[in-house]
């Protein structure tokens, strides 16, 4: 029987953030053998692929947490007869199905977790503000490489305007993260290596 190991999901998630910070230091160092314009096209991909890594560790830690917990406050919501020890895989099957889940931003994570796990085993209330409003702003970036509608380029250039960016024209994600050599998007991944920390507060 699988049982959930928290510290495990948290190992992983952040050994891939330190590699991709080490990953981006030697990408953007490469002056001759990456030109600017690939340099472009690889920080974006690496948007789309650091949101897909968030998006999977939460996945594992909301059915982890789910598993530890036992589903007591799930069985209330939904008003079913749970057995009192699930598997980790009777987890996944309740919570995810045969799809997959998908998240807007750090408060639809912590509302949807708040409505399956109790207090004292949910991670996702213990991630700061601060934190949050950084992935929050990758997720913008990343709605805007997945489909550049009309809407996700005004979220987008919002986004820009606010502080601490405060800047006054529209700019591609890759023209956007480039600036400072890549200071910005070693910022969003450090973000995401912060809230996995901060989580771990309930291990």
């Amino acid at each position: 029987m699988r049982k959930a190991n928290l510290a495990n999901n948290h190992d992983w998630f952040e050994e891939d953030m330190d590699w991709y910070k080490k990953f981006l230091g030697r990408m953007l160092g490469a002056k001759r053998v990456v030109k600017y314009d690939d340099k472009l096209e690889i920080l974006e991909s690496l948007v789309i692929r650091l949101c897909a890594l968030w998006e999977a560790f939460v996945e594992d830690e909301l059915i982890d947490c789910l598993n530890i917990d036992c589903c007591s406050k799930y069985r209330e919501e939904l008003q079913l007869e749970l057995p009192e020890h699930p598997t980790k895989d009777l987890c996944e099957a309740i919570l995810v199905g045969p799809g997959y889940l998908d998240f807007k931003s750090v408060g639809d994570i912590r509302s949807r977790a708040g409505k399956i796990l109790p207090d004292d085993v949910n991670p996702f209330k213990l991630i700061r503000s601060a934190t949050a409003k950084r992935i929050d702003e990758l997720y913008v970036m990343r709605n805007f490489l997945s489909h550049y509608s009309g809407k996700s380029r005004r979220a987008l250039m919002k986004m820009y305007q606010n502080p601490p960016w405060e800047l006054k024209n529209f700019r591609q994600p890759g023209d956007f993260l480039i600036a400072y050599n890549g200071k910005r998007l070693i910022q969003y991944i450090g973000a995401l290596l912060d809230a996995s920390e901060q989580m771990r507060g309930i291990i």
